[in-house]
């Protein structure tokens, strides 16, 4: 009816699978209707909604007036299995109700809370312009992505408090490998407020290592809104031992990094 909506999420680019994530807008919306979504074609038997798991909604009068951002919401949520595709393939569907508190508004449901690519930028950003962190933070440019986004690297440690303090173990830590895990770059993200900040465990760890950072391995498929695929179609968690430099820049680089 005129308040229901099946939805059916796009796979990821030049694949016919990877269907477990969802963002997106709803707008021109009337306060106080029950509202019903339904996303039709999950393709995990399993899942965390089984057991207590509720959308994401940022509404953007809510942000607006009362400063509130991503919050769980939803009623009556299920997670069951659905008839077979006509691609044989076996789907199952997500339900929940919604009321929208305000007429006329633009919401977001998601999956799990949205990290992009700008976010990381603006961060990163934010580093760069800071007098104290960009002393022991350097950013670099690991490569560019095959559609010539850049992949960011970067160095942190305490410079060298005399000549003899030149050898540090490196710590090494990627993220945002599969797109639609953001929670990856939300815990990157915590890992360098800690090993930046001044506390006196950070200024240690800064003394005694070196750590490279890689806080977006696959910004392309994070853009384009893939949940675990590259541009090319393929899981770029699979491509460590390929030679395939031009199609998988990300992951030669990093392991060239590594050596």
């Amino acid at each position: 009816n005129e308040f229901e909506y099946q939805l059916t999420l796009r796979t990821d680019l030049y694949t016919s699978r990877h269907t477990q994530w969802y963002y997106f807008q709803v707008s021109n919306t009337k306060a106080g209707m029950p509202y019903r979504f339904t996303i039709v074609n999950f393709t995990k038997r399993n899942s965390l909604y089984k057991c207590g798991l509720r959308p994401l909604l940022y509404s953007e009068a809510d942000a607006k007036e009362h400063k509130v951002g991503w919050r769980r919401t939803g009623n009556d949520i299920k997670y069951y299995k659905t008839n077979v595709g006509q691609d044989g393939r076996q789907y199952f569907s997500l339900t929940w109700t919604f009321q929208f508190p305000y007429d006329q508004d633009t919401c977001y449901f998601a999956h799990c809370y949205p990290y992009t690519y700008s976010n990381l930028q603006e961060y990163l950003v934010a580093i760069s312009k800071d007098p104290v962190k960009s002393r022991f933070c350097k950013i670099h440019i690991l490569c560019r992505s095959l559609a010539g986004n850049t992949v960011y690297a970067l160095t942190i440690t305490n410079p060298p408090k005399s000549d003899k303090d030149t050898e540090r173990k490196a710590v090494i830590l990627t993220a945002r490998v599969h797109p639609g895990e953001t929670n990856s770059s939300w815990i990157m993200k915590g890992f360098l407020d800690y090993i930046l900040g001044d506390s006196d465990k950070a200024q240690l760890l800064r003394d005694n290592f070196v750590f490279k950072l890689v806080p977006m391995l696959n910004p392309d498929g994070v853009i384009v809104g893939n949940h675990r695929c590259s541009l090319t179609g393929q899981d770029l968690n699979r491509k460590y031992k390929s030679n395939g430099k031009k199609f998988y820049p990300s992951i030669w680089y990093t392991r060239k990094m590594i050596k």
